[in-house]
């Protein structure tokens, strides 16, 4: 099992892609890659996704706003500046943070990918 979750900038593309689904332990293993490059593995449980799909969903609707997710040395925000406008900020613990230019249409097909959340 394989499904793709991308964060997509205009110029690069940081992406989820859910490697395994663990009903028995409500947990999801997410491989998290940029560019063409794995950059972190994480375990994640199905309520963490949970919020993080309600908080996406809220402020995709309704921005500006600010969506965070953190897992262990991994950090993803993302920020709905003003209508359209979405910047794609990621880090792993002890570097830099990037940071992706894009729009409320392309961080929506990320959005669509994780399913529709009410």
């Amino acid at each position: 099992m394989k499904h793709i979750i991308p964060f997509t900038g205009y110029n690069e593309t940081l992406a989820w892609h859910i490697v395994e689904v663990d009903p028995a332990r409500a947990a999801l293993k997410i491989d998290v890659w940029y560019q063409a490059e794995k950059v972190h593995q994480m375990t994640v449980s199905f309520p963490e996704y949970d919020r993080f799909a309600h908080e996406f969903l809220k402020v995709h609707g309704q921005f500006p706003g600010i969506v965070s997710f953190e897992k262990g040395d991994f950090t993803l925000e993302l920020i709905y500046d003003r209508l359209g406008h979405v910047r794609i900020k990621w880090s792993l613990a002890g570097e830099g943070a990037h940071v992706l230019a894009s729009d409320q249409s392309y961080v929506g097909q990320a959005l669509a990918s994780i399913g529709v959340y009410m």
